[in-house]
C-alpha cells in the first residue's frame, strides 16, 4: 500500500504558492535512500501515482497553486526579445529555484538516493526540464521529457540546446539519462478529433502542423546524440495524442532510467 505524506504549500516571494505532494513506497526505505523523482502539475503526479507498474521511489509532485501559473513560470526567458514578455511571462529561473527549496525540504524529511534523482515533466512541463538540462544538467540524474512544448518562443528550445550543447558535453551532459518521447497524433489528427467538424478539425491540423511537435522532438533528440555517451531514447508513442502521451512516457520513463542508474 501507497502511503502519503502530508501535502504542504510552499510560500514564493511573490506572495503565491506551490502546492506540494509526496508518495511514499510501502515498506522500508534502501539502504541508500529512496530514488525520488519529481513530477510537474496534479494531473501529471496523479497519473504516475495511480500507474499499475507501482512506484519505484519516492514521487514528488509540485505546480504552482493556480494551475494557469504554469505558463509563467515553466517558460524561459527568451534572449532574442529586448525585454521580458507582458504578464510575468519567462520565469523558469525563479521556478527552478523553487524546485530547489522544494528539494531541500524533502530531503531534509525522508532518507534519498542523491545519485537516483529524476525529473519528468509533460508539455510545458517538459519545457521547462529541458531548460533545466540546458542551465544546470547535474540537478538530476536523469529527464523524463514528454512531448515537450518545442514550438514555445519560435523553436527556443532547440535554439538553446544547439548554443549550449558543447558546454553541456564538458559539463558532464554523458553522464545522464534522458527520454524524449511524443504523441504519434501530436502533429495531426487521430482518432480522438474523430467527432469534430470539419471546420474544427481543420483548425486543429493547422495548429499542430505549425507547432510540429513530431519533427521537434527530432530534432532535439539529434542534438542530444551528438553528445557521445549520453544514455539517450527517444520515440513516437503509437496511437497517442498530446493528452494521452504521458501514460506511456513518465512512469516507464521514469524506471528505464533507474535501470541505467548506480545501484
Amino acid at each position: 500500500m501507497i502511503t502519503s505524506s502530508p501535502s504542504f504549500a510552499l510560500a514564493l516571494a511573490d506572495g503565491r504558492a506551490c502546492a506540494v505532494r509526496i508518495v511514499v513506497p510501502p515498506g522500508p526505505a534502501p539502504a541508500a535512500g529512496w530514488p525520488v523523482a519529481y513530477v510537474l502539475d496534479a494531473h501529471q503526479f496523479d497519473l504516475m501515482r495511480a500507474d499499475p507498474s507501482g512506484l519505484p521511489g519516492l514521487l514528488v509532485g509540485l505546480a504552482p497553486g493556480e494551475p494557469a501559473d504554469r505558463v509563467w513560470d515553466y517558460t524561459p526567458r527568451r534572449h532574442d526579445r529586448p525585454s521580458p514578455p507582458p504578464g510575468n511571462a519567462g520565469h523558469a529561473g525563479r521556478w527552478l529555484r523553487t524546485l530547489d527549496r522544494v528539494s531541500a525540504r524533502v530531503a531534509a524529511d525522508h532518507p534519498l538516493d542523491g545519485r537516483r534523482r529524476v525529473f519528468c515533466g509533460h508539455s510545458l512541463g517538459a519545457l521547462f526540464g529541458l531548460y533545466v538540462l540546458t542551465h544546470r544538467p547535474g540537478a538530476f540524474d536523469g529527464y523524463v521529457l514528454s512531448s515537450p512544448s518545442v514550438w514555445w518562443g519560435n523553436r527556443h528550445a532547440l535554439r538553446l540546446l544547439r548554443r549550449r550543447r558543447a558546454w553541456l558535453c564538458v559539463r558532464g551532459l554523458p553522464a545522464l539519462g534522458i527520454q524524449l518521447t511524443v504523441g504519434e497524433h501530436e502533429q495531426g489528427l487521430g482518432p480522438d478529433d474523430a467527432d469534430a467538424d470539419p471546420d474544427e478539425q481543420a483548425r486543429r491540423l493547422a495548429m499542430r502542423q505549425a507547432r510540429g511537435m513530431v519533427d521537434g522532438m527530432h530534432a532535439l533528440a539529434a542534438e542530444f546524440a551528438r553528445c557521445p555517451g549520453l544514455r539517450l531514447r527517444s520515440a513516437v508513442l503509437p496511437g497517442r495524442s498530446h493528452r494521452t502521451a504521458p501514460r506511456d512516457a513518465l512512469m516507464p520513463g521514469w524506471h528505464w532510467l533507474l535501470q541505467g542508474l548506480r545501484d
